[in-house]
This record gives C-alpha cells, structure tokens and sequence, in this order.
C-alpha cells in the first residue's frame, strides 16, 4: 500500500529545503558581495546586505599581472592538472570497476577494503612519503607529480561509483557477445563502455572537481607550478591584506565548480544515488 504524503509533509520538505540553502548559500554571496564593492565599505561598520553599487576593479587587480600573484597562470596550471587527473583516474577506474564487478576475483572484499582504507587514513599519511619520493625521481613540482597523487587519492572513490554503474547493465547483454566470440577486452570496449557513457562522464565531473579544490598536495609538492587553491592562500602573505582582491580571488577559484554544479546536475545526481539504487 502507498501512502500519499500530505501537503503538511511537502511544506516541511519544502521549509527544509530552503533552511538548507540559506545556510549554505549566505556565506557564497557575502564573498560574492565583498568582492564587487570598494575596500572602503568592505571595512566599514555599516554593512549593506544589498549592494547600492557593483564594482570589478578587484577581479581586474586580482588578473592582472602587476597583482603580485600568479592568478592566471595558476588557473591554467590547475585546469591541466585537473582535467589530467580526472581522465586518467577514469581510465584506470573503468577496467578495475568491470573486473571486480563482474568476475570477482579470489580477495575481491580485501582489495575493496584496501581502496576503502585511502579514506580512513589522514592524507597527510601518505604525502609525506610521496614528497620524499617525488624529490628523488625529480617528480616535484612538475604536473605528472601532481596528477598521479591526484589520482591514487580518488581512483577508490571511482572505481566504487562505476562498479554501481557495471552492476545496472545487464549480464545478458555481455553473455550474447561473448557466445558471439567476443573477448573480455573486446566486450568493455565496444559494448561496456557505450552503456556506460553517462556514468564514465560523471565521474570524470567528480574527479575534475575533487582535483581542482585540492589544497594541501599542491601546497607541498610544488614551488613554481602553483595551483589556483595556493594561489589563493598568497593573499594572506601581504602586510596589508586586501579583503576585496581576497575575496574575488575565492570567488574565481569557486566558479568552476559552481559551473559544474549547476550545469551538470542530473550527472552529479546519479554519483550520490549510485550505490542506494543498487
């Protein structure tokens, strides 16, 4: 038997919903608001909620190469890295997932539990031991020493959400090809990974965004190839700190994923359901 909610329980979701919103969108707008108006009324004591006027001379100093921070060139290098990551992470995640998903290899639980264990354990953990290497082999601050931390950090996360996007395909569907003469390999690559589209997509969105927010592995693995989120934290450096130039760099380095967010919801909608679907 279904029961209907009543429109008591809708008004309550709905009340929830925008409590929800409120609370996570007002500090995005007071960085948004701090960051079009003058440093003049960003420090006084009268604070105006609704801005009376709207300025981008701190987006303009904060892009400009005379800033004292390497904006620009952070953004570049932080979309490289990022979309390197991503790509690469779910190059690697796909054959894993399909694998563990539809074989099940002897220790499948314990290989599952060691992807799991990443997360448990303090980041700082391994990036130290990674730094020593990375200094050895010349990897520091260069890009292929940040995208194969990047992806070793979110390679389980992957390899967990497209397992639950190989489990919806149906088994059936490989079995016809395989009667056919076709080969595992043949099989991902030409019948898995068609179906699989939307959920290679959403992770690459994931890995993309998980990259690019990326705050301690970039502050210690590099010096000259600085990322967006470092780039950000110089600001601090100055004896006079500019709030307006602080918080329009926030806002620029926020954007992207605000993009991706927005833009790409459905996607994003199918990674936090995957694994209750099943």
């Amino acid at each position: 038997m279904i029961r209907r909610r009543g429109p008591g329980s809708a008004i309550l979701t709905y009340l929830g919903a925008a409590a929800v919103v409120l609370v996570m969108g007002f500090p995005l707008y007071g960085i948004v608001l701090t960051s079009v108006q003058e440093e003049n009324d960003i420090r006084s004591r009268d604070v105006q909620f609704v801005p009376g006027y709207i300025t981008v001379e701190h987006y303009e100093e904060v892009l400009s190469e005379d800033s004292g921070v390497p904006v620009r060139r952070s953004m570049l290098n932080s979309l490289a890295v990022s979309l390197g990551a991503s790509f690469l992470a779910a190059a690697l995640a796909l054959p894993a997932a399909y694998g563990l998903t539809r074989f099940r290899p002897p220790g499948t639980r314990l290989i599952l539990g060691g992807l799991a264990s990443v997360y448990i354990f303090p980041t700082l953990l391994f990036v130290i031991p990674v730094f020593l290497i990375w200094t050895r082999l010349g990897l520091y601050d260069t890009y292929l020493g940040l995208v194969i931390p990047y992806t070793a950090f979110m390679l389980p996360f992957i390899v967990f959400v497209l397992g639950s996007f190989v489990r919806a395909v149906p088994a059936e569907v490989e079995e016809a090809a395989r009667l056919d003469g076709a080969g595992n390999f043949r099989i991902l690559l030409q019948i898995v990974l068609p179906l699989l589209r939307p959920g290679v997509f959403a992770c690459l969105l994931l890995g993309f965004v998980l990259a690019w927010i990326e705050f301690l592995t970039p502050l210690l693995f590099t010096s000259e190839t600085i990322l967006l989120t470092v780039a950000l934290g110089l600001f601090r450096s100055t004896i006079d700190i500019q709030i307006g130039q602080l918080a329009a760099a926030a806002v620029i380095t926020a954007l992207p994923v605000i993009l991706v967010t927005v833009l790409f919801q459905s996607q994003i909608r199918q990674i936090t359901t995957a694994g209750v679907e099943q």
